[in-house]
C-alpha cells in the first residue's frame, strides 16, 4: 500500500494504492471518503495515474456527496443541550444531577441521574424510551389490529429492540413482529405505517402487487409517512 497524489484544478487528488493480482484498475471512494485505488504490480504509475486522472470529476462529485452526507447526520454523543426526538418533535435535553427520573416539559427533555459517562445516560435514556414504546406501540398495534382482522391476520406480540437497518419485521410462525425502538422518534403516522406494512406479511410474505394493493387501500398515503420517516427524526442516540 502507497500513497500517491494528482495535480487536479488546483488541488491535490491523494489516493491509496493497493498492488494486488487484478484484471483491471480498480478504483472506489470508501465511507471514510478515501479514494481507493486497486492495480496489478505490472502496472506503471503512469498508467494508474492516468487512470486516477481520467475519473477526477466522478471523485470530486463523490466525495462532495459524502461530505454532504456527513454534515447532515446528527452527533453521536448524549450532553446537555442535544437536541432529542420524541414522537415526532425537537426537545432539548437537560440534565441535572439526582435521582434517575425523566419528565417532558414544554419543549424539553429533563433527565436526572446519579451517571456520570455519556454510555451510561445514554444507556438509562433508551431503557426509559423502550418503557414508553412498549406502551406506545400497544396502542397503535390496538389502533390497526381491527383494521386487517377482516383479512384474517390476528393480533401479534410486539417485540422492541433498537436496530440499525430494520423498522420493522415479522415472525409469521411465532405470530410476533419486531418494531425497531428508534420509531418513538417519528410521529404516530409514521409508526402506524411500519405496524401496518408488518401485519400484512402475515397474509403476504413478500413485496409482490397484492401486498402493496391491500397496503394502498388501507393506508392510501403511506408512502408520504414512509418518506417522511426516512428523511427526518434523527438524532444520534
Amino acid at each position: 500500500m502507497s500513497i500517491h497524489t494528482i495535480p487536479y484544478e488546483g488541488i491535490e487528488l491523494e489516493f491509496e494504492l493497493i498492488r494486488k493480482e487484478v484484471k483491471y484498475i480498480n478504483l472506489r471512494v470508501n465511507k471514510h471518503g478515501q479514494v481507493v485505488v486497486s492495480a496489478s504490480k505490472r502496472v506503471p504509475l503512469s498508467v494508474i495515474e492516468e487512470f486516477v486522472n481520467a475519473k477526477s470529476f466522478w471523485i470530486i462529485t463523490h466525495l462532495a456527496e459524502i461530505e454532504k452526507i456527513r454534515q447532515n447526520l446528527p452527533p453521536t454523543g448524549f450532553y446537555d443541550g442535544k437536541t432529542l426526538y420524541y414522537l415526532g418533535k425537537p426537545y432539548r435535553l437537560v440534565l441535572s444531577k439526582g435521582r434517575f427520573k425523566i419528565e417532558i416539559h414544554a419543549d424539553k427533555i429533563n433527565m436526572s441521574s446519579l451517571s456520570t459517562s455519556e454510555n451510561a445516560l445514554r444507556d438509562e435514556y433508551l431503557l426509559w424510551l423502550k418503557k414508553q414504546a412498549s406502551i406506545k406501540f400497544e396502542e397503535i398495534m390496538t389502533h390497526i389490529s381491527p383494521i386487517v382482522a377482516p383479512y384474517g391476520i390476528l393480533r401479534p406480540t410486539i417485540q422492541i429492540r433498537n436496530m440499525k437497518t430494520l423498522w420493522g419485521s415479522c415472525t409469521t410462525e411465532g405470530n410476533s413482529i419486531r418494531l425497531n425502538l428508534q420509531l418513538m422518534k417519528a410521529p404516530k403516522d409514521c409508526i402506524e405505517q411500519v405496524v401496518l406494512h408488518e401485519l400484512l406479511h402475515f397474509r403476504y410474505k413478500n413485496h409482490g402487487k397484492e401486498f402493496y394493493a391491500l397496503l394502498s387501500k388501507l393506508m392510501p398515503d403511506w408512502q408520504d409517512r414512509k418518506n417522511k420517516l426516512e428523511s427526518k427524526f434523527k438524532d444520534g442516540v
